[in-house]
């Protein structure tokens, strides 16, 4: 399964154990952008939607002081925008707008 998931993106759950999760596509950020370009889309954006914050693992639990979780809050904030690592997140948020029709001859 991971095999698959990593060489073409496909996630093909054939177990039947709901732990492996679904049946699904796993776009990287750039194959995202080229599908909704391929689409007749232009796309304004493509962003994470979680930073890579997600890997600090129950982070009330590991960083209850104020301080330590304003620093990671910090280094989050300071990353989000950062293209190269949005492929850390769960999930891809793509903003695209759909060029207007170009009126027929003699209109």
């Amino acid at each position: 399964m991971l095999d698959r998931c990593l060489d073409d993106g496909q996630h093909r759950n054939t177990t039947g154990n709901p732990l492996f999760f679904t049946t699904a596509f796993f776009h990287r950020p750039e194959e995202l952008r080229a599908e909704i370009a391929e689409a007749g889309f232009a796309v304004l954006e493509v962003s994470p939607v979680e930073g890579p914050g997600w890997m600090a693992m129950k982070p009330d639990e590991t960083w209850p002081e104020p301080e330590k979780w304003e620093r990671l809050l910090a280094l989050v904030r300071r990353v989000e925008g950062e293209a190269s690592l949005a492929g850390l997140s769960h999930h891809l948020l793509a903003v695209a707008t759909k060029p207007a029709p170009e009126s027929a001859a003699g209109e």
